[in-house]
């Protein structure tokens, strides 16, 4: 990935609203942005007639383009590579994190794969950040090709860490290809001189970025050494990748600064000039290197992949260690408190891979659930799907190879290592008042024990996953029977006749739960009851009463066929028996019908699955696991017959067919079974968690409102509810996948379309990924931390996890009280965990140069 050093941006600034001042990025010349903001058009005008150009300057030995083509909503250039195969790149714009010039999603998978440029690149520089991703991209392919993980850290980096057996990580080959635009930019007679001279410039800052310049004073003769040493080795590895041009313009200008004319001399005295300044404005930090890392043992050095195993058990047992203590000290707290008084505590609520984001003084509240409990073998994407995971500490090559999909094992290991850094309670909370206003949050720990209270500081954090699953057949404009006999009695209540008022006063005195939408049909026979329902012109009663019927029919086909009828979850959740039926039904072709289908087919040998619904979304055909599934069991594509897609369906509600011997089968349109299961998506709604506050508000005649949340680089964080009534009001934060999907009754159309695009682009289709999912969600919830962090101001201490705390540092630990360091210098940089020993913290690790005086000295290449 490309980054920049622009500007911080106000809070929450709208996009139209920025203006932004053009500045280099800290350590490479690399100017990101244009000093307004580019309109999309024109960049991608750029960048579609740049990258041929890219393409034939620079890897036309590697590359061929076969033009623009366009299929659908998609527009995309079709290559061939040197090998014969076939690939694609979509090029786009968007809001990237961290002064990002442009990353790029590689998916060795589907070979689809996307390049996205900064919303705020500067058109000069698209080109050169082509350059980088186009050669990142093939570094990628290649090394999955081998079956190779990356280097476990950047090489290319003043100050970066040489290990004992340098490699070039991704992200180096990337700064390559801009060394290699560079150069050629510096020698192109066509260009004026001063397009050269800019080139040259930013070339000659490139290189003392990447450690290819000694940097250190020729009087300190020790460190002097030690860096032309260092200059050295990374000159012998880079060398072999270059151009001619550039391996000539590296020989002139990768020398001591006082060797070099008196222009590029100036260029590189500015130019350090500027990055000492932007790093003595940074705040200092602190560490604890007390607390772990993710995937390493205490002493830093990772966990081995045949570890991972015994390292996760050893990980659940920390966390439910802490659990207990945590648990412990809440209740001997609350028993030194008056009646009616609780522990004050900072809270989060659910965890999941916002985890990454954990703040270790805040008390997490999370059921240990979703990947905990799935049957799945792994996530649907593979390591090289999930690979910008490296960003937030947790490393997807660690235990699995570059194409294999990322195993549950391993990202139960993250979350509990993640989860164990601070007070936490296995359990379930929900909030709700006092009676005196003060919020509480009511704690269920998944032990069985007595629940516990705890009297919420601050602003809640809610990250509880995505809403239930909706059943057949109902409609999604009122897809509950809550919601149903709300509009429903609201309409009676409307109507005022005798028969009407008595009907909502029925309708209001049945029991919650299962049952209460065939006994709301009972009371809606009333003929009388009837015609005042048909004549309504609201369209949402009709849709109350398709919903009532629907659940009626769902509930009683649940009761004829006891454990064959089931919503996803409860596959997804390993609640159910896999033996009950060797004939399934599985409503729906999205993506958790396909995991459901896989579960179903491993967990029971004869088991054979019919998935019906609508065509499968073209996202399943860039994860891991959609197509290999199909080949392995569909027929149609090979496989073995167990598993039958029949496309193009929309489902009603479930049916039930008597079959001569008195048993019931389930049907899905005309496609029957012995068990059937639900998977056709979900209706947005309020986390469950917030429902207490929301019947407040409404019930006291108040409002619920919602605002979606940014940081200053214009990625989405979730969003925020104030609950106002009574001249009170409470807010809380919700994150992750929960936050992915709005509640109509909140927010506006306009916050959906443009919730919408933004996760298009935060998971790219052809990535094999989706916002609300593992990738997506981690990223951002280390977004929110370094957010609130800065909000809170720089007066904390970084955990082990920041990048303050040294080799094999990530932002997980302590992210939530942190200042991000990262004012990377760059296109791209990015921290990534040290490989080998030694302890976070230590100093970096280089092979012994020679004794000052042995003849070290600037690349005489």
């Amino acid at each position: 990935m490309n980054q920049d050093n622009s500007p911080e941006r106000p809070e929450q600034a709208r996009p139209e609203e920025v203006v932004i001042t053009a500045t280099d990025v800290l350590g490479t010349g690399f100017r990101a942005d244009s000093g307004t903001r580019v309109p999309e058009e024109r960049v991608l005008a750029e960048a579609e007639a740049t990258l041929p150009v890219v393409l034939q300057g620079l890897y036309a030995d590697r590359l061929r383009s076969n033009g623009i083509t366009e299929d659908g909503d998609r527009r995309f250039f079709a290559l061939t590579d040197d090998r014969g195969t076939t690939l694609t790149v979509r090029l786009e714009t968007a809001s990237l994190p961290d002064r990002t010039v442009a990353r790029s999603f590689v998916n060795t998978a589907s070979d689809n794969h996307v390049v996205q440029l900064s919303d705020r690149i500067a058109p000069d520089q698209i080109g050169r950040a082509l350059s980088h991703e186009l050669n990142e991209l093939l570094a990628v392919r290649d090394r999955a090709a081998r079956g190779e993980a990356p280097a476990a850290q950047d090489m290319l980096g003043r100050g970066a860490v040489l290990p004992a057996q340098p490699l070039l990580s991704d992200e180096d080959l990337g700064r390559i290809g801009e060394l290699n635009y560079l150069a050629a930019r510096m020698n192109d007679g066509t260009l004026t001189e001063q397009q050269r001279a800019e080139a040259r410039g930013e070339l000659s800052q490139l290189i003392d970025h990447t450690g290819l310049r000694p940097g250190a004073p020729a009087d300190n003769t020790t460190a002097r050494a030690m860096e032309e040493y260092a200059a050295r080795v990374r000159a012998d590895i880079v060398i072999p990748h270059l151009t001619p041009e550039a391996s000539r313009a590296l020989r002139e200008l990768a020398r001591p600064v006082e060797q070099l004319t008196a222009a590029d001399a100036q260029v590189v005295q500015e130019h350090r000039a500027r990055v000492a300044e932007t790093r003595a404005a940074q705040p200092p930090l602190g560490s604890s290197p007390d607390v772990p890392l993710p995937g390493r043992r205490p002493d830093g050095t990772p966990i081995p992949r045949e570890e991972l195993g015994a390292a996760r058990d050893e990980a659940a047992r920390q966390r439910t260690a802490v659990g207990r203590r945590t648990l412990d000290e809440l209740r001997a707290e609350a028993a030194t408190l008056p009646e009616g008084r609780y522990p004050q505590r900072e809270i989060m609520i659910g965890g999941g891979a916002s985890l990454a984001g954990r703040d270790p003084d805040v008390l997490l509240v999370d059921a240990r659930g979703r990947w905990h409990v799935d049957p799945i073998k792994g996530i649907v994407q593979s390591a090289d799907q999930v690979r910008h995971l490296r960003e937030v500490g947790w490393d997807p090559y660690q235990f699995g190879d570059p194409k294999d999909r990322v195993s549950l094992a391993a990202l139960q290991l993250w979350e509990d290592t993640a989860a164990a850094r601070g007070p936490l309670v296995d359990g379930r909370a929900s909030l709700n008042l006092a009676d005196d206003g003060r919020l509480l949050a009511e704690i269920t720990p998944m032990d069985g024990s007595p629940p516990v209270t705890v009297e919420v500081v601050g602003t809640p954090l809610v990250a509880t996953g995505v809403p239930p699953e909706v059943i057949p057949g109902v409609n999604r404009q009122v897809p509950t029977v809550a919601e149903a006999t709300d509009v429903l009695s609201g309409h009676l209540t409307t109507t005022g006749t005798p028969e009407a008022l008595q009907a909502r006063d029925r309708l209001a005195a049945l029991p919650a739960g299962e049952g209460r939408a065939a006994a709301s049909l009972e009371v809606l026979a009333d003929p009388r009851v009837a015609e005042a329902l048909g004549s309504a012109a609201d369209p949402r009663v009709a849709a109350a009463r398709e919903t009532l019927e629907a659940t009626a029919k769902w509930e009683q086909a649940s009761a004829e066929a006891p454990g064959r009828v089931l919503l996803g979850d409860e596959v997804g959740d390993g609640t159910y028996d896999p033996t009950v039926a060797d004939h399934w039904v599985i409503a729906g072709i999205g993506g958790g019908a396909i995991a459901n289908t896989e579960i179903i087919l491993e967990g029971n040998p004869n088991a054979r699955v019919t998935m019906v619904g609508t065509a499968a979304p073209w996202v399943l055909h860039n994860d891991s696991q959609y197509l290999a599934m199909r080949r392995q069991y569909d027929a149609e594509l090979g496989g073995n017959g167990r598993l039958v897609t029949v496309a193009n369906q929309r489902l009603g509600a479930i049916e039930t067919v008597r079959t001569p011997d008195g048993g019931v089968r389930l049907k899905a349109l005309d496609v029957e079974g012995d068990a059937y299961v639900a998977c056709l998506g979900r209706v947005a709604r309020l986390p469950q968690a917030a429902d207490a506050l929301d019947n407040w508000a409404r019930q006291q005649g108040g409002q619920v409102k919602g605002e979606l949340l940014f940081d200053k680089n214009e990625q989405y964080l979730g969003y925020r509810l104030h609950f106002e009534a009574a001249d009170r009001k409470h807010t809380i934060d919700v994150t992750g996948a929960a936050s992915r999907m709005l509640p109509g009754n909140v927010f506006s159309r306009e916050d959906m379309a443009r919730l919408a695009v933004i996760d298009r682009k935060t998971a790219p289709p052809e990535s094999g990924n989706v916002a609300a999912g593992f990738m997506a969600t981690a990223l951002q919830g280390s977004h929110l931390a370094r957010h609130r962090a800065e909000q809170a101001g720089p007066t904390v201490r970084a955990g082990a996890g920041s990048p303050a705390a040294g080799a094999g540092a990530n932002p997980v630990a302590g992210a939530a009280r942190l200042q991000s360091t990262r004012r990377s210098s760059a296109p791209g940089s990015t921290p990534r965990p040290a490989a080998g020993p030694g302890t976070p913290g230590q100093p970096p690790h280089i092979p012994r140069p020679p004794q000052p005086g042995g003849g070290a000295g600037a690349p005489g290449r």
